[in-house]
């Protein structure tokens, strides 16, 4: 498909999309955020901008209640598959390591936004094609949390994709790792991020997270917006925005920008 007939597409979806927004993405406030049981947060996003799009909220409250010490974002994947929709700066001239690196580009300037330290983000290496070698990393990083914590006499919440509620099956790969990480009593304590642009009012037993201050709303439109700008001399290409606008515009027309978890025990 050419760039202008991906456009029309894209931006079809995206008003058929905002049409839908007052019925399902229309959360109401919530008191106060869930607290997380651990010590140390460690979020472990499949890809650029799911910390964003699935989780700020969440990273946010984290923040707020352990400290910008005690958390902790880990990249699994550089999305090097990515495709991308909308028109913007081509990516078929560039190799995967290419690609990858300016999606690591942007992801840092998003975790940033959202507050993390640098020294915190992890971008963890695709060394060769495929998932294999990522979430085999994966789980060898989130035991290297667990034990040296443990060493240090503190706890740790690992939060990775839901292992069942999402159409992506990386993202549900991520989850199993942490799931059987968990089922075998080798962490803790878990978490899973639900896609928020999902039916997520049909499932009970959910966690929500709300920005719910001025400065937490601001990081997280902050964060969308690293996503959004395009700047190719700074190795910024608004891949991750390009290649699916309408979960940006979803969780933009959320006033409360709400991210959902569930526990190891999948909710009814």
């Amino acid at each position: 498909m050419t760039s202008a007939p991906r456009l029309v597409c894209a931006v079809a979806a995206a008003v058929a999309l905002l049409l839908l927004v007052p019925a399902s993405q229309q959360e109401t406030p919530i008191p106060e955020n869930p607290r997380f049981r651990g010590d140390v947060v460690v979020f472990y996003p499949e890809h650029p901008d799911d910390e964003t799009l699935l989780g700020a909220s969440a990273i946010r409250a984290a923040l707020a209640q352990k400290g910008p010490e005690n958390v902790y974002v880990v990249l699994v994947s550089q999305g090097r598959g990515v495709a991308t929709l909308l028109p913007g700066p081509a990516l078929a001239g560039m190799t995967p390591a290419e690609i990858g690196a300016r999606r690591a580009q942007e992801f840092r300037r998003a975790t940033r936004a959202l507050g993390l330290a640098a020294s915190h983000v992890t971008v963890l290496p695709d060394v060769r094609p495929g998932p294999a070698d990522n979430l085999a990393e994966m789980r060898a990083t989130a035991l290297r949390f667990e034990r040296s914590e443990a060493l240090a006499g503190r706890s740790v919440t690992h939060v990775a994709h839901t292992y069942a509620f999402d159409a992506n099956p990386m993202h549900r790969a991520n989850g199993r790792v942490l799931k059987r990480l968990s089922d075998a009593g080798l962490v803790h304590d878990a978490l899973f991020w639900v896609d928020p642009f999902g039916d997520v009012t049909a499932r009970r037993g959910l966690w929500r997270f709300q920005a719910l201050t001025t400065t937490d709303a601001r990081a997280v439109r902050a964060a969308l917006e690293a996503y959004r700008r395009a700047d190719p001399r700074s190795g910024l290409d608004a891949i991750g925005y390009r290649s699916a606008p309408w979960h940006f515009v979803l969780l933009a027309s959320d006033r409360y920008l709400t991210s959902y978890l569930h526990t190891a025990a999948v909710p009814d």
